[in-house]
């Protein structure tokens, strides 16, 4: 499994519910927007993420995420936060 990150590109992309970047293992590209809905506490809808851009984190590949800050799943094992700011947890438990 490779590690992707899964963003809104352009600003008519962008979710209303702010999760406008993902990082997620997938087999490739191509499937990584199925493991960003897989990550959603609502399950999501069959076209989640299929109009973002999709881009593998290797090596040499280094980005920061502004806004809102991070969000992980519940349950993760880093430490991550779960709460967004509007104090909702977005994404399944671990």
């Amino acid at each position: 499994m490779a590690t992707f990150l899964v963003y809104a590109d352009k600003p008519n992309k962008r979710r209303p519910d702010g999760l406008n970047a993902l990082v997620v293992e997938a087999a490739d590209a191509a499937s990584a927007p199925a493991a960003a809905r897989g990550l959603l506490k609502s399950g999501g809808t069959p076209s989640d993420f299929e109009s973002f851009a999709v881009v593998e984190v290797v090596a040499g590949v280094q980005f920061a995420c502004q806004g809102d800050g991070v969000v992980a799943q519940p349950g993760n094992a880093a430490g991550l936060p779960t709460i967004d700011r509007g104090g909702n947890t977005p994404l399944a438990a671990v």
